[in-house]
């Protein structure tokens, strides 16, 4: 699996054989084998589409195989009546109905009298929504039916996880990205669908939380003050690469602004656009206009190397980890060669180990050294990767094991997973921070640089865990191996952040 794959949003079972088991064997002449012949037909590929009645069903059937169509009738009543639910489908079913962030539903080929019967044969309750083949006019493995229900549900396949007894049916659900597996038995699927849902595991409760949770992320302050925000959206975003999280478009702006309404705590309401949450913005949503934008931001960069903070001539703010967070986005574009002077700013941060006494914003030596290493992984220039790589892997190494919020901790294991920098004991903390609905607890990401006010989002943390508990996990005895000059591939873009003045 991607070290960042969301779990499925959803299940879809068959309802034939997986949920419900049945036999063909009857006490009538029909065998078997004749009567699951029957079910094979184009004939009956009609009826499952509702284009033909059942009794039309039976009768042109009965003439295509010899047969009385009222043995035909009477072998099919006796098969439904042997129709019983799987009860540890059955079981699990309810489970997932337990986790309001799991979908359940069914998708079957059958006709509608044939659902009918069946009305009383389960609890319909269990399931979202039932799509039975008759009703939509299509039949598996039919992909406009594959197509038809993720229109219906509002998914996409990836999504999304298909369970079939029929080979045929699997590969066509795979064929519009749909994970799908052949059903064995119910043991092994149920098995196989915890697995793939992530049922069991901190990396799987933290998705269901943001699943639940990332469309009302506001951000809170440490005196009790919440708002809304752009940055932590796109935070989000940019961290789980996943723009489905999130309903944000770039849309008419020309720039970004931290808050998404009212600047809160801020004298006079007045909060400019800044540079940092533009860059985030830029390198998430990719813009046509980027260009041009960048351009703009040429304009505020001082003889030292520092970024100024906002598009705002009178508002002359600066921070060397807001600068980094924009040279980052610079550098996803390919022009962080222009901006040589950034670059010496942060290997000096580095070298002279001044991030410990944090910066304007930014108090965490954790957060600093992570956006550091959201530069790494913004561009795979070898000026930069050698300016500020072996660098960073030194200071980070001594982070390891010194404790900290689950902020701290999933900062520091990203980095050092892309350093290739084993760091179990901070993986074990962070796991056991984990609250019981999935989620981490806020921590403090900047201040506000004239109060000192403190600024967290619990969404947020819990994306940067997710991420840094899907990170590849390193073995001990590599540390000093290798890999010490080079960074490895971490499967997130990495995080970002926004300065704020009052």
């Amino acid at each position: 699996m991607h070290p960042l794959q969301a779990p499925p949003r959803a299940v879809i079972f068959d309802l034939g054989d997986v949920l419900f088991k049945w036999s063909a064997k009857t006490r009538t002449t029909i065998p078997a084998r004749k009567l699951r012949a029957i079910l094979s037909t184009p004939v009956w590929n009609s009826y499952e589409r509702g284009e033909i009645t059942r009794d039309a069903c039976y009768e042109l059937s009965a003439q295509q195989f010899s047969l009385p169509a009222s043995e035909i009738a009477e072998a099919f009543v006796q098969a439904r009546a042997s129709l019983h639910p799987d009860h540890d489908i059955v079981s699990f079913l309810v489970e997932l109905r337990e986790d309001p962030a799991i979908q359940v539903y069914a998708m079957s080929n059958i006709g509608k009298e044939d659902f009918e019967d069946i009305a009383g044969k389960t609890d319909w309750s269990l399931f979202d929504r039932v799509f039975p083949s008759a009703g939509a006019g299509m039949r598996k493995p039919e992909i406009r039916f594959y197509r038809h229900v993720l229109e219906q549900i509002g998914l996409e396949g990836n999504q999304v996880v298909f369970i079939d007894d029929k080979e045929e049916n699997v590969r066509a659900a795979r064929a519009v990205g749909i994970r799908s597996f052949v059903f064995g038995d119910s043991w092994s699927t149920i098995h196989s669908l915890r697995e793939i849902l992530m049922l069991d595991s901190a990396v799987g409760k933290g998705w269901r939380y943001l699943f639940r949770n990332s469309n009302m992320c506001d951000s809170i302050t440490d005196n009790g003050v919440t708002f809304a925000d752009n940055f932590s959206k796109l935070l989000l975003m940019d961290t789980l690469r996943d723009r489905s999280l999130i309903n944000l478009e770039w849309g008419t702006k020309k720039r970004w602004n931290f808050f998404a309404g009212e600047a809160v705590l801020v004298p006079g309401g007045y909060f400019p656009d800044d540079l940092d949450t533009t860059s985030l913005a830029l390198q998430v949503l990719r813009p046509s206009s980027a260009e041009t934008l960048l351009d703009t931001m040429t304009e505020y960069v001082n003889e030292d190397g520092t970024f100024q903070t906002y598009f705002d001539r009178n508002k002359l703010r600066v921070d060397p980890i807001a600068s980094a967070n924009i040279l980052a986005c610079f550098y996803s574009y390919n022009r962080g060669h222009e901006f040589e002077r950034t670059l010496e700013l942060v290997r000096s941060m580095l070298a002279d180990r001044s991030y410990m006494q944090g910066t304007r914003y930014y108090t965490s030596p954790d957060c600093c050294l992570g956006f550091i290493g959201r530069l790494l992984r913004s561009s795979s220039d070898a000026h930069l990767q050698m300016t500020l790589g072996p660098l960073l892997k030194a200071r980070m190494r001594e982070r390891v094991g010194l404790g900290g919020s689950a902020l701290d901790l999933a900062f520091r294991i990203i980095t050092c997973a892309q350093l290739g920098i084993a760091c179990e004991g901070d993986r074990r903390a962070l796991r056991e921070l984990q609250s019981e609905d999935g989620s981490w607890e806020v921590g403090w990401i900047y201040k506000y640089g004239s109060t000192g006010v403190r600024v967290g989002n619990r969404a947020v943390t819990t994306a940067l865990a997710v991420a840094a508990l899907s990170s590849p996990e390193i073995a001990a005895q590599e540390n000093g191996s290798h890999k010490e000059d080079g960074v490895s591939e971490l499967g997130m873009n990495g995080v970002t952040v926004v300065a704020l003045e009052v």
